[in-house]
């Protein structure tokens, strides 16, 4: 699996494809992952991935408000819109931030949110 993700800095799921990727299937890639997933625009927490015997509809619906999910390893992040407001400015300031967190996963392997 490490030489799918060789050139990769993350990989982000869209709406589209959510359901489809909580396929239990899925689950073990997610784990096992040497990158970030990161799925955006989820309705589902991010349990919806990561459990295999958790389908997407079963999953409970994020509370919280953020706009996406991530998980790495042992580490989960999320990050919302501002003031959840949806709209071009704060979804681009949301992938913006989201940017912010690969690009120092790429220097560190680590996650960390400041």
């Amino acid at each position: 699996m490490q030489k799918k993700f060789t050139n990769l800095d993350s990989v982000f799921i869209t709406k589209k494809h959510l359901k489809e990727a909580a396929e239990p299937q899925y689950a073990k890639i997610y784990w096992e992952s040497p990158i970030p997933f990161v799925f955006i625009d989820s309705e589902k927490v991010y349990l919806a991935f990561l459990d295999d015997q958790l389908s997407y509809e079963d999953a409970h619906i994020i509370k919280s408000g953020d706009y996406v999910v991530g998980f790495y390893k042992d580490t989960y992040f999320g990050m919302g819109l501002y003031n959840n407001i949806r709209n071009e400015k704060t979804i681009q300031d949301c992938y913006s931030r989201l940017f912010v967190i690969i690009e120092r996963f790429k220097n560190t392997g680590k996650i960390l949110i400041k």
